[in-house]
């Protein structure tokens, strides 16, 4: 994998981290202001975007750890 090939994948699995990040901010305001019903389908949701923040967080390591020399 060459440098440049390696940098756009990195820019990618970053902007997905990125994403997710934002995702599961969002999630954590909107429950902030749910009402006491609500509150059990925004927590799921949050759960659901925390673990997609794991998983970016995952692919983002590991394409660091095949950075070229």
């Amino acid at each position: 994998m060459g440098w440049a090939e390696w940098q756009r994948e990195h820019e990618a699995a970053l902007r997905a981290l990125q994403l997710a990040q934002q995702a599961y901010h969002r999630a954590v305001a909107g429950n902030a202001f749910a009402t006491p019903g609500d509150l059990a389908t925004g927590l799921e949701a949050q759960r659901e975007c925390l673990e997609q923040v794991d998983a970016a967080r995952a692919r983002l390591d590991d394409v660091r750890a095949r950075r070229p020399e």
